[in-house]
């Protein structure tokens, strides 16, 4: 059993047809069907059942599987390690949401710079970035919580925002906490994929007052977010961080009457499994024992 056999497996898995795997893997069904054949012997288990209307995982597949995928995973990730290394071209790549700018990355720019480390930041969704870090080309994220973990995934909650509303700047007279029911008929939010967890605990505080949220637009980035709002387009909710660090002309931050109540906006610092002694792992290192309030 080799690499060739695990990726021979998942792409199966994944199409449940012989015929496509076969052309997503850039290769012929007989070698296929073959190699798939040669991997259920050496485990002396039936991984797939055939069928008339295709392949379809056993519930040992589904096992195998499942490793595999964390296996291949872990294997495109050392190959690019190693290369990446031998070029000597290591640049610790950093993903990002837009909380993290006003937050941790300034501490983590000012770390890297004193150590010599070289970076590169990507901002992205976490979905996106986890699915990135699970590849192999990311080596830390900093996202939103709660998400569904890959597996060997290292978890470090750094903050959690308050929330508090955007909204046109002509339409608010003064510094009053302002209701939910304000929001409720015009709300701009991020969509439900980029954070189901939050999503749902945003629409629930609306739904204990009795209100029903409209959603009239949805963003994944807050600048976006905050152009929406100043247009007059409708309101948003926010973390606090936003107000004091992305004030944008038309725009009127408010904390909310419902404060106590409302969920709070997290961040957290995840990765997989490091080298000890690669530069991801010592820029980790030197910023953790920065002291809070430097960056």
């Amino acid at each position: 059993m080799d690499l060739h056999h695990l990726r021979h497996a998942i792409a199966l898995a994944d199409e449940r047809n012989f015929s496509r795997a076969a052309a997503r893997l850039g290769m012929a069904q007989a070698p296929l069907s073959q190699s798939i054949q040669r991997l259920e012997n050496s485990l002396g288990v039936r991984l797939f059942e055939r069928g008339r209307g295709g392949t379809r995982l056993t519930a040992a597949g589904e096992a195998f599987v499942a490793e595999a995928r964390v296996a291949v995973a872990a294997a495109d990730r050392a190959r690019k390690l190693a290369q990446a290394a031998a070029e000597r071209h290591a640049v610790v790549r950093i993903g990002l949401v837009s909380l993290a700018l006003w937050g941790p990355i300034p501490s983590l720019l000012k770390t890297a710079n004193e150590a010599g480390i070289a970076i590169r930041l990507v901002e992205l969704g976490t979905d996106d970035q986890l699915a990135l870090l699970a590849k192999g080309e990311l080596d830390v994220a900093l996202v939103s919580p709660p998400f569904a973990a890959p597996p060997r995934l290292r978890t470090f909650e750094l903050a959690a925002e308050e929330l508090m509303a955007a909204l046109p700047a002509s339409e608010v007279g003064d510094d009053r906490p302002i209701g939910i029911a304000q929001l409720a008929r015009r709300l701009i939010l991020f969509p439900r994929s980029q954070g189901p967890v939050l999503y749902d605990a945003i629409l629930a505080l609306f739904h204990s007052r009795g209100l029903s949220p409209s959603v009239v637009h949805e963003a994944s980035r807050m600048p976006t977010i905050l152009t929406l709002v100043a247009a007059g387009l409708g309101a948003a909710l926010v973390p606090a961080g936003v107000s004091r660090h992305m004030p944008v002309p038309g725009v009127a931050f408010r904390r909310l009457a419902e404060v106590r109540a409302a969920p709070n906006w997290p961040l957290a610092l995840v990765h997989l499994p490091l080298p000890s002694k690669g530069d991801a792992a010592e820029l980790l290192r030197r910023w953790r024992r920065r002291p809070p309030g430097i960056g």
